[in-house]
């Protein structure tokens, strides 16, 4: 049978160029892919229309960050058509950064759209040891190309989604949960939590990672998107179940994986 055909969905001012090594790694294993920028909506219902719309009729749907959250919505539209979930460095939960978003808006509406990107947001994205002249470049290079007016739709459509909590439980096939040890905007505690309410979620977080993990791991990234491609052929994918007590734990609490291997 078939491998199903992958669907990237790209975080918050990043293009095709975030997941260049994983379309890459599964061109080379006969696996087709594409990626659907997250551009042409100001709701994330909206964006995850387009994407059901332009996706093949069954496929497995990976999404990073804002991707993450678009993809809980296609899924939430049309759960008949996933047939694997990766939830990359996200969250279910509603904004909890709106005044910051607002001001952030203001000031790209008066011109500030590079300080914003350098100033607010770059910093946060990378563990300390990934932030590498070339992965700043990379994402400056897809923040550009994308523009002001993406970074407000974006903004206007994280601001007022709504939770997922409810489809986290209602969620049957097999899921990849999987963010880096390092990331501080969605912490490995809200992905340990996540994957505690999906039925079918295998967690993994990896080691020297912060928000970009298929930038700062993407070994250990293609290695985990491939291996969820045949989840179904494993005698369990998910993981043995976990206490949900406590879930707000810090931090530091989540347990790791070196890059590249399964536990």
């Amino acid at each position: 049978m078939p491998l199903p055909e992958y669907v990237f969905l790209p975080g918050f001012m990043c293009d095709a160029d975030l997941f260049a090594a994983q379309t890459a790694f599964l061109a080379d294993r006969g696996v087709v892919s594409r990626v659907h920028e997250l551009a042409s909506s100001a709701s994330i219902e909206g964006l995850a229309r387009k994407v059901l719309q332009h996706a093949p009729r069954q496929f497995a749907l990976a999404g990073l960050s804002m991707g993450g959250i678009v993809a809980l919505e296609v899924y939430r539209q049309a759960p008949g058509r996933v047939t694997q979930l990766a939830l990359l460095n996200t969250t279910w939960r509603p904004d909890q950064a709106a005044e910051e978003r607002k001001r952030q808006l203001q000031r790209v509406a008066h011109g500030e759209f590079q300080a914003v990107m350098t100033q607010d947001l770059k910093p946060r994205y990378l563990a300390p040891q990934n932030q590498t002249t070339e992965n700043r470049h990379l994402i400056a290079a897809m923040a550009d190309r994308l523009g002001p007016d993406v970074f407000a739709r974006q903004t206007q459509a994280l601001m007022t989604r709504e939770s997922a909590e409810a489809i986290l439980p209602r969620i049957t096939c097999p899921v990849l949960v999987l963010t880096g040890a390092q990331d501080t905007i969605c912490p490995p505690a809200l992905h340990r939590e996540m994957a505690a309410r999906i039925p079918r979620a295998r967690l993994r977080i990896i080691d020297d990672c912060g928000h970009l993990s298929p930038l700062e791991q993407p070994d250990a990234v293609c290695e985990h998107l491939m291996s969820l491609l045949h989840a179904d052929r494993c005698p369990r994918w998910e993981d043995p179940p976990r206490d949900t007590s406590g879930m707000t734990a810090a931090v530091g609490a989540a347990r790791t994986w070196p890059k590249g291997r399964e536990q």
